[in-house]
């Protein structure tokens, strides 16, 4: 079918889905242009079967939205103090959007601040506590230098008995006591440092906590987008888990809910067409590209998102429409319309005055299609 063609019959369409709300499933007409043969006999209005195209489609509202959505929560308590966005300004990941007050943290966060500065001078190698340790070690290693050049010098005096034993001992634990001396300053200045480093580490984590604690005072975005909606002012107190604003960015998507009872019709790759609220007079095509699998609750539908396959009009996020999601097309329908169906599908035959069974198939408001039952040169009273 020609665009111009198909457009005209749906703007057709769309007209009558205003004037049927509560219809789930339609049939599109493709000849606009049609005619049906009604004739007065003895007071009664009769048709004849007509064959057309037709088009079948299931209705479906919806609401335009963004393929990337978050909404911005409080993680903790406190009053908005700085509001750095406005709706409908763009944002970058990590940009700040609100601050929110934090004396008390603020306080921890510096006292945290303070306690790793210190830790970090002390775990220095030119803190006073390591330097006073290093110098005890040089002097104790000059020590030991001079006692082991005497023990060493006692040694060999004490073979040609040039002093006594006495002496000899004396000298000989002045030399070991210098060896211990070192090796136990040595050992001291190891875990002084282990332990300066061990604080260091701890007031790092410390510091850490603090750094993380305070940024849930300060909410930036973790998306690149647009301020959609912002449900709180500055000077307000915003809760824990509190939706402050809303951000929206990614893809244009169309999410559309459909009835229950349509639902098995749809699978990803169907076309749609689509008329939005704010450009009733415009048609728009898409194709849907992601059915959910589960029952939505709240909204009392499926849902099924659709995109934009031809030329994508300005939208703003939230805009309502309607939307024809094409399921199936035939061909050559014998169509008659509604009002001459009786129940238990019959029609009434003028010529035999008489009750005919028919098999149906799609069927709206205004039009039934006849599978079996009757001719196309059957003339059908109504009821």
């Amino acid at each position: 079918m020609h665009s111009q063609t198909h457009t005209a019959i749906m703007r057709l369409y769309y007209q009558e889905i205003n004037k049927m709300k509560a219809r789930k499933l339609y049939t599109i007409l493709l000849i606009v242009t049609y005619c049906l043969l009604l004739v007065s006999c003895s007071n009664k209005q009769t048709t004849m079967p007509v064959e057309k195209d037709v088009i079948d489609a299931v209705f479906a509202s919806g609401h335009i939205t963004t393929s990337d959505e978050y909404i911005v929560t409080a993680n903790t308590e406190g009053y908005i103090t700085k509001a750095y966005v406005k709706e409908g300004d763009s944002v970058k990941i990590d940009k700040p959007l609100f601050t929110l007050s934090n004396d008390v943290q603020s306080a921890q966060l510096e006292n945290a601040i303070a306690n790793y500065n210190e830790a970090l001078s002390k775990a220095n190698e030119d803190s006073p506590q390591i330097r006073q340790l290093q110098i005890q070690i040089e002097q104790a290693k000059n020590q030991l230098e001079l006692d082991k050049k005497n023990y060493e010098r006692y040694a060999s005096l004490i073979k040609s008995n040039a002093v006594s034993q006495v002496e000899f001992d004396k000298i000989k634990l002045q030399f070991e006591a210098s060896q211990n001396n070192l090796e136990v300053q040595e050992k001291s200045l190891a875990d002084l440092k282990s332990n300066l480093n061990l604080n260091l580490d701890n007031a790092a984590t410390q510091l850490k906590i603090q750094q993380e604690n305070n940024s849930d005072y300060i909410l930036s975005s973790s998306i690149n987008g647009k301020v959609l909606d912002i449900n709180k002012s500055q000077g307000e107190l915003a809760k824990r888990g509190e939706a402050i604003a809303r951000i929206g960015g990614g893809d244009i998507v169309i999410k559309l809910f459909v009835a229950e009872e349509d639902i098995n019709y749809i699978i990803e790759g169907q076309k749609a067409v689509i008329s939005l609220n704010t450009e009733k007079e415009k048609l728009y095509d898409a194709v849907i590209s992601k059915v959910y699998p589960s029952f939505d609750k709240q909204e009392q539908s499926f849902i099924v998102e659709a995109t934009f396959s031809g030329s994508t009009p300005k939208v703003y996020d939230g805009t309502q429409l309607q939307a024809n999601i094409i399921i199936g097309k035939k061909q050559g329908v014998v169509i008659i319309p509604s009002e001459y169906l009786q129940k238990g599908d019959s029609v009434m035959l003028e010529d035999k005055n008489k009750k005919v069974a028919v098999k149906t198939g799609i069927k709206n408001d205004d039009w039934v299609e006849i599978i079996a039952g009757v001719n196309p040169s059957d003339k059908i009273a109504v009821k």
